[in-house]
């Protein structure tokens, strides 16, 4: 077991989907989350702050811990914890894929590393439902996830580094978008035809970020699997895409479930995609944040906790 008493997880927020690669294709963002886990002689679990106390982020990291402990075949340790960071909640960027992440991140350093990323990406990836998001936080880069046709369990990743002078421009709306009501919205069938045209997109856009022809990714994201039904719940994401073309952006889509809808935008145009995106929601009164960011390719890291605490602004450009 390790001397560290306390660690710091570093995770970086993604975005899933990315159009037609739905619960499969992810990238990770420059936009971060920190989880500091600590030890202590309780033998509980202790949240820190009131961002930690959140019920729902107790059950999950409480659901990480056991799932940890199990697979790395260590006994259950108390410990207290605190979650800070720029990454909003419910919004399609990853925040609970960043909590499941972190927290067997920081137990795994804790307990001298036992597990190697991809057991780790599988834990998360079954807590969370889906692997695109958890792999996009460990791993980074363009991804895209494979899992068993039968039972959906975490197989591996294939990672691409994204180019650092591509922008990620974010709308995330002051409006919460649930996993499982998003998943609601969704038909239990599909006409092939939509199954073609989706497969036909999905395709081209990995082999555009393979081959890093970003310039190729104007007809690279047509959607019609998810998007078309998950912009019912948010009816202006369309509105903000084509706005963003219109101001230079390659493609857009919604990111992940919702609500925030991410366009990509080559050098120089991420200010003036995200103001004409921005317009949309400021003519229909709705609050937003606004992100410029880029593809984090390192994905998460761990530090000793010796108050040497990355900073959130260091990695993170805010328009």
């Amino acid at each position: 077991m390790t001397n560290e008493t306390s660690v710091v997880a570093q995770v970086p927020a993604s975005t899933s989907n990315c159009g037609p690669g739905f619960d499969v294709l992810s990238i990770g963002l420059t936009l971060y989350n920190f989880i500091r886990l600590s030890r202590n002689d309780s033998g509980r679990i202790e949240p820190v702050g009131g961002r930690a106390s959140d019920t729902a982020i107790v059950s999950m990291v409480t659901a990480a811990a056991d799932a940890f402990s199990r697979e790395a075949s260590v006994g259950a340790c108390g410990f207290s914890f605190e979650i800070w960071g720029e990454v909003p909640p419910a919004r399609g960027l990853g925040s609970s894929a960043i909590i499941y992440a972190g927290t067997v991140a920081a137990l795994n350093a804790l307990h001298g590393e036992p597990l190697d990323r991809k057991r780790l990406v599988a834990i998360g990836s079954d807590l969370d439902g889906n692997p695109e998001n958890v792999a996009a936080s460990f791993f980074g880069g363009f991804c895209v996830s494979r899992t068993c046709p039968e039972t959906r369990a975490y197989l591996d990743t294939v990672c691409v580094p994204v180019s650092g002078e591509l922008c990620f421009v974010v709308i995330s709306p002051e409006v919460r978008v649930l996993t499982t009501v998003a998943r609601e919205a969704l038909p239990d069938s599909f006409p092939m035809n939509d199954v073609v045209r989706s497969l036909n997109s999905l395709a081209y856009i990995v082999s555009v970020f393979s081959s890093g022809e970003y310039q190729k990714l104007t007809d690279a994201v047509t959607d019609f699997i998810h998007q078309p039904y998950r912009e019912r719940l948010f009816p202006y994401v369309k509105e903000m895409i084509e706005a963003g073309r219109g101001a230079g952006a390659y493609t857009g889509w919604l990111s992940g479930s919702g609500s925030s809808t991410l366009c990509v935008a080559p050098p120089g145009k991420a200010r003036e995609v995200g103001e004409a995106m921005s317009k949309v929601l400021r003519a229909n009164r709705v609050d937003y944040r606004l992100f410029q960011l880029k593809a984090d390719n390192d994905g998460l890291t761990v530090i000793g906790d010796d108050g040497r605490i990355p900073t959130i602004s260091s990695r993170t450009d805010a328009i």
